[in-house]
């Protein structure tokens, strides 16, 4: 005798519409959670529901591959999380022009143009490094996201971020005092 998970995922694969409303009834919590938890708070609550929804897209979409003994649970739960990671690599920040950010109008004429070349040499440096190496700087320094979100969003090691920030930290500051521009009197 089979389960029901199990009928219901022999019914879907053979093209049983009845049978993928039954399931979406089933288990469109228990996806909603599984993508609410690999995203670790990152996505609204319409775009998870948008990822439910495309969960169940997929699992039609693939009927022919499913396996009713392999249970139709860890099915979902593997297409949820992979919806979550196919989310995250698409999502990128916009660039900014470090050059368009304004000053303060209380700061000096003086402390404005070495604020305005220190942006304008920095603005070049950071066009200039590899894109992943940007990608991470930028999420980090300019949208102010976390080590932890940045390191889910490109499938990384936290610590890898973490390391990475380092790097680049250093390298745009020995590029900076190889150029001349003095940083450190403007912070």
């Amino acid at each position: 005798m089979q389960t029901k998970e199990r009928r219901l995922a022999a019914a879907l694969k053979k093209g049983d519409t009845a049978a993928l409303a039954k399931i979406i009834d089933g288990y469109a919590g228990y996806v909603c959670a599984v993508i609410r938890n690999f995203s670790r708070g990152v996505f609204t609550e319409e775009d998870i529901d948008e990822l439910c929804s495309d969960v169940f897209f997929g699992l039609w979409e693939h009927r022919g591959g499913l396996d009713p003994e392999l249970g139709l649970k860890a099915y979902l739960s593997a297409i949820a999380r992979n919806a979550v990671k196919n989310r995250f690599r698409s999502v990128k920040p916009p660039t900014v022009n470090i050059e368009e950010l304004e000053l303060a109008d209380d700061f000096s004429v003086e402390y404005k143009a070495e604020l305005g070349e220190l942006m304008r040499e920095l603005d070049s440096l950071i066009k200039a490094l590899p894109d992943e190496e940007r990608e991470i700087f930028m999420r980090f320094y300019f949208y102010g996201q976390k080590s932890s979100e940045i390191a889910l969003i490109m499938n990384a090691a936290e610590g890898t971020v973490r390391s990475r920030l380092s790097r680049t930290r250093a390298k745009l500051r020995e590029e900076l005092r190889n150029r001349g521009v003095d940083y450190e009197e403007i912070f």
